[in-house]
């Protein structure tokens, strides 16, 4: 049993020093995109125009506020509650 203790650790050892061990860890790094890849995924995940229409509409987090707006446009009031704990004004 005690050899096979000392055998397993000079395999353990010795392989620590194998050639290679480097470039292998080097390998298995993901390629950095270029600055020109990165700007045309930014271009694809940001929001169109259009695309987010609710955040081009004046909210109100004041009840008062947004009445007093609505009855000056003769527009009327809608009213948007959530649950969950999230802030006013939060996802």
């Amino acid at each position: 049993m005690t050899s096979l203790r000392i055998v397993t650790t000079l395999l353990l050892i010795g392989s620590a020093f194998l050639p290679g061990q480097a470039t292998l860890a080097q390998s298995s790094q993901a390629p950095q995109p270029s600055a020109s890849e990165i700007e045309k995924i930014h271009r694809l995940i940001k929001p169109q125009a259009g695309e987010s229409r609710w955040m081009e509409i004046d909210w109100y987090p004041s009840v008062w506020e947004a009445r007093q707006k609505a009855a000056a446009e003769g527009k009327p009031l809608f009213l948007w509650a959530g649950s969950g704990g999230a802030p006013p004004a939060g996802c």
